[in-house]
Order: structure tokens, then C-alpha cells, then sequence
């Protein structure tokens, strides 16, 4: 049998997938890092075996190499990760040729970036999208850590890129806002723009999709004003950035236990579709889900393609929702 390795265990993420596939009734391993680290080629070449499905929660992945890529496509085991960040989703599709010779699988972004995303549309029915806009309200009682606070912190002031009119163009991170339905409690959140993977990745499943945005709602009271205006400074985003550490001390003792994703579709004739997936508690599931099943389908031989896997070809989207719900996510298709 496929061994599964969880890297990043020790992290927030990582941990959560660890308890969720053996909850599932599968048994993966958790190296330390000092065994396989995710930026190390030698250690990962050492550890891994052929036929492995290397699950990568080794977050924050700005700034990360594609060492794992090379040496899961070199020794031949599969990698499923959780990315959210644009430039390595970039870096993996370089990989696209090589990863195919190998024969092995890579599932990039398989997390509410992007298959979330990707369930969404198409769960919505529009045919034709042309927009797709998402908004991350994260239970930031519970997932605030430094990695994540550098995920989002990252975009603060600095040049971030979206997808409009059909390609990438460069904002000012945190520069705009609006508002989404997601009934947290007060109907509605308000996200400030942000850079995601999701402006690569959906286009290859909806080559029409003409504007794909994120947008972030910290769910931390006075955070989303504190970094509106440090986007604003000069100085003001590194400003934000060394103080991370009292952010995530405050956000996990004064930010929210309820967290979700919205997600609103916009098809060629001007119809908006509208969803939400929401959870008083463990709403960081849906960040989790999606790489367990991929994991599942692999180790079962349900995944027949190889090569890097599309985001809409990861996990049905049917059996993703239902597998939501199972978990008390609630999940709200065509809100108003």
C-alpha cells in the first residue's frame, strides 16, 4: 500500500489533516522536520519511497522552492499540497513537463485554493463563467499563527496581482474593499483585496473566466481598519509585519470562533450565483477537506489522471459539499 506522509504536521493545518485522515481510518506518517523538510532536496530524496502520496501542508508557501516537486517527480510519489500563494502555483505549473514524464501526480492548491473554488462554480451551474470573486473570513480565534498571519500580511501595501479582463494585472494590496454575503452572524463581511492562487488555477478549467479576486475579511475586531490604513503609509506594510506577533496574540483571544468562504460566480449573460460555506467551529476544515479526499482517491486508484491535475478534476465536487456537511460545514448554494 501508498504510504502517506504529512508534511508540516506540526503546524496548524498539517496537524488538522493528520487528525482528519486517521479519523478516516488511514495511517500516515508524520516525519520531523529533521528527517524530510519540504524545502530540503537531500532529506526528501532520503525519505520518500516510491509510490508515496506526500500530503504538503508546509505552509506559508510565498517564498518556497520547488525542491518537494523535484524530488517526488525523481524518486515517484504523488504530492497533494494546500497552496494559497500565487508565485508557487506559477512555479508548479513550470513543472507541468517534467511532473508529466515522471508519471507522477501533483495536486496544486488543493484547499479552499482552489478547489473550493472550483466546487463552487461548479456547483453554481453558470455555463459561461467570466468572473469569479471569493471572500476568506477565517475563525481567527482558532487559525491565527504566524504562518498564516505572514500568508495575509504578505499583500499589505504591497503589489499584488488579480485577474481582470482576461489577465493578470497589479494592484495595491488591501487597496480596495466590498462587501459579500456570509451569514457569520452579521449577514455580511467585508473583504479587503488580497492576492490568491485562485487567478491561475481557475482559468485552466474556465479558459473565459475574464476576472478572478480575492478578498480577506480577518475576522479580528479593528484588524481589517489597522491594516487598511497600513496599506495606505509608506512603511506601513513592514510596519504591519513586525508586529505580527501581538496581531496573532490579540486575534486569538479576541477574533472570532465562527469563520467561512463566499463565493460569487458571474456568468457571460450577467447572472450572479452566490454561495457560502460557514461553520460556528472548525470552519478551517474546508481549508483541510479537500486535500484528505485527493489523498483517498489516490491510495484507492480512483485518481485516473496523472501529471499535474487540474483544480476541477481534484475532488467532485458533489462528494466535496457532502463531505462539508458531514463535518457541520454549513453549506449555503445560490444565497441571495
Amino acid at each position: 500500500m501508498s504510504r502517506i506522509v504529512v508534511l508540516g504536521a506540526a503546524g496548524f493545518f498539517g496537524a488538522a489533516a493528520l487528525r482528519l485522515l486517521r479519523e478516516r481510518g488511514l495511517e500516515p506518517l508524520a516525519p520531523a522536520r529533521s528527517d524530510a523538510d519540504a524545502s530540503s532536496p537531500g532529506s526528501l530524496r532520503a525519505y520518500l519511497q516510491p509510490g508515496d502520496v506526500v500530503v504538503d501542508a508546509a505552509g506559508p508557501y510565498q517564498g518556497r522552492g520547488m525542491a518537494l516537486v523535484d524530488a517526488a517527480a525523481e524518486v515517484g510519489a504523488d504530492v497533494v499540497d494546500l497552496c494559497d500563494a500565487l508565485d508557487y502555483a506559477v512555479e508548479v505549473a513550470g513543472r507541468r513537463e517534467r511532473i508529466e514524464t515522471a508519471g507522477t501526480r501533483v495536486v496544486n492548491c488543493c484547499s479552499s485554493v482552489s478547489v473550493v473554488t472550483a466546487a463552487m462554480v461548479e456547483a453554481s451551474g453558470v455555463t459561461d463563467p467570466r468572473r469569479v470573486s471569493v471572500c476568506l473570513a477565517p475563525a481567527s480565534r482558532q487559525t491565527s499563527t504566524p504562518g498564516t498571519a505572514a500568508s495575509v500580511l504578505r499583500s499589505v501595501g504591497a503589489p499584488i496581482r488579480l485577474r481582470r479582463g482576461g489577465g493578470l494585472v497589479t494592484r495595491r494590496g488591501w487597496s480596495e474593499h466590498r462587501d459579500f454575503h456570509m451569514p457569520l452572524g452579521r449577514g455580511r463581511v467585508r473583504g479587503y483585496l488580497t492576492e490568491s492562487a485562485d487567478a491561475v488555477t481557475l482559468p485552466v478549467a474556465w479558459p473565459g473566466l475574464a476576472d478572478v479576486d480575492f478578498w480577506v475579511d480577518t475576522n479580528a475586531p479593528g484588524a481589517n481598519g489597522v491594516l487598511r490604513v497600513a496599506s495606505q503609509v509608506p512603511g506601513g506594510g513592514g510596519f504591519a509585519r513586525r508586529m505580527a506577533p501581538m496581531g496573532v496574540w490579540l486575534a486569538r483571544r479576541l477574533g472570532s470562533s465562527m469563520g467561512g468562504v463566499g463565493v460569487e460566480v458571474a456568468g457571460g449573460g450577467g447572472e450572479v450565483w452566490r454561495s457560502s460555506l460557514t461553520a460556528r467551529r472548525r470552519s478551517y476544515l474546508v481549508a483541510v477537506l479537500p486535500a484528505v479526499l485527493a489523498v483517498e482517491a489516490i491510495v484507492a486508484g480512483r485518481q485516473p489522471l496523472t501529471g499535474l491535475v487540474p483544480v476541477n478534476r481534484q475532488v467532485p465536487a458533489v462528494q466535496l459539499i457532502d463531505g462539508l456537511r458531514a463535518l457541520d460545514i454549513e453549506v449555503v448554494l445560490g444565497a441571495p
